[in-house]
């Protein structure tokens, strides 16, 4: 493996650490900040910052398509844009990032939340691999990203039903967690 990757890799690594551990249970009993959701917010957009200033190139180009295929996945990505940007507005966008602090939990299933369990993710999934060039970083990106989300949905999904109990289980059972299907 390259120098570059093992940088890389350590930078999603921190990113992962910082992001999973101030987001469980036990750190935010322990942690008194005066608002720990915007600390919270604010240590990710450090981690995703180091990501950004020290990411190694890993230039080589694995696929590259243009007219309709680029198109296409242009088109998939806005979708998966505007996923992400519905799904944060459907629930409280500004506790999500940190400037309001959270009010005591409540179940809601807004619409976007009635197809897929978690579309913010999904939109997600759908920025990170759909592009015309993928390049050996990118790659590396999308799919330790990818990873990563995976894993955080069933540390957050346990965490929910720890929150709400059988409520949360029966959506679980009603709603898909990421690939919609009409048929339930």
């Amino acid at each position: 493996m390259s120098q570059a990757a093992l940088i890389n890799l350590a930078l999603l690594l921190l990113f992962a650490l910082q992001h999973s551990i101030m987001a469980r249970p036990f750190f935010k009993q322990r942690f008194r900040a005066r608002n720990p959701r915007r600390t919270y917010v604010l240590a990710t957009f450090a981690a995703l910052a180091l990501i950004w200033r020290f990411w190694q190139p890993m230039p080589d180009v694995l696929w590259l398509f243009d007219g309709a295929t680029a198109l296409g996945l242009y088109a998939i990505w806005t979708f998966g844009l505007q996923l992400i940007l519905f799904g944060a507005l459907a629930i409280n966008w500004r506790e999500l990032l940190g400037i309001a602090e959270p009010g005591p939990p409540a179940f809601v299933t807004p619409f976007l939340y009635t197809i897929v369990r978690h579309p913010i993710y999904l939109g997600a999934i759908l920025v990170l691999w759909s592009t015309p060039r993928m390049t050996q970083g990118r790659l590396l990106f999308a799919a330790a990203m990818t990873l990563y989300i995976l894993i955080g949905i069933q540390f957050e999904e346990r965490d929910l039903e720890r929150t709400f109990g059988e409520i949360y289980r029966v959506y679980k059972r009603r709603v898909p967690m990421l690939i919609p299907s009409w048929r339930r």
